[in-house]
């Protein structure tokens, strides 16, 4: 059956650039309220810069990394998200001094943990478990009406598939600073990986801001299990 999808037809590298020319937002897929720290009406910014979020969720990391662990529990696209990404956001912009009114999405804020996350604790990659032990599904969104929601199935399945395949190509990626020439390398570099994980017959629609954030949470999980072994509470049973 021909796959049918945005990054088969047009290429993934003139999709992630169409994304970046249109200004296409850091978490579009999940369609909520934009996460701030000040819910004033007066005190909605523009979005913040990837780099920007990162940056403070790196130092939010090391100071709570409970947070960021809290934040990856939840179902994407849930309340409880929203609730834990807030909790995470006022703890980063402090940390790291980040302008006192900064507006981001849930899932920029989740993907930016789990780089974080990843980062501090496997300064090392680990090795594939032996034998191959695989992670366990992100949890899905319930079930919406909504297009967008209903790419996330495939968009996480997509990830899931990488991160086990080609965990050391995410890796590189996420050294790359968002929305960089080398970040867009990193994607081509991965496009086969892509191709041969993606689900047969699937509508998938995602910014080159949103994949690395799915990339991110899917081989951080991934490296967890393969750390702790089948006794993790992330590997598949």
């Amino acid at each position: 059956m021909k796959k049918t999808t945005s990054l088969a037809t047009l290429g993934l590298g003139l999709l992630l650039l169409a994304a970046e020319a249109a200004g296409a937002q850091y978490g579009s897929m999940y369609p909520v309220p934009e996460v701030q720290s000040n819910t004033a009406p007066a005190a909605l910014t523009a979005p913040a810069a990837p780099a920007l979020v990162l940056r403070g969720a790196a130092c939010a990391v090391q100071r709570d990394p409970a947070l960021a662990d809290a934040l990856l529990a939840t179902v994407p696209r849930s309340a409880d998200e929203r609730s834990q990404a807030l909790a995470f956001l006022r703890v980063a912009r402090r940390c790291a001094n980040l302008p006192a009114q900064v507006a981001t999405s849930a899932a920029t804020l989740r993907g930016a943990a789990a780089e974080s996350l990843y980062e501090a604790r496997f300064a090392v990659p680990p090795s594939p478990h032996t034998p191959a032990l695989a992670a366990a599904p992100i949890a899905r969104p319930a079930p919406s009406a909504d297009p967008a929601i209903a790419a996330l199935g495939p968009a996480f399945t997509l990830a899931e598939c990488a991160a086990a395949r080609a965990p050391e190509l995410i890796r590189a990626l996420l050294v790359a600073e968002p929305m960089t020439p080398p970040e867009r390398d990193g994607f081509a570099v991965l496009q086969p990986v892509f191709t041969l994980c993606l689900p047969t017959g699937s509508q998938l629609q995602v910014d080159a801001r949103g994949l690395r954030s799915l990339l991110a949470e899917a081989l951080y999980r991934w490296s967890v299990v393969q750390r702790d072994g089948p006794g993790s509470a992330w590997a598949a049973r």
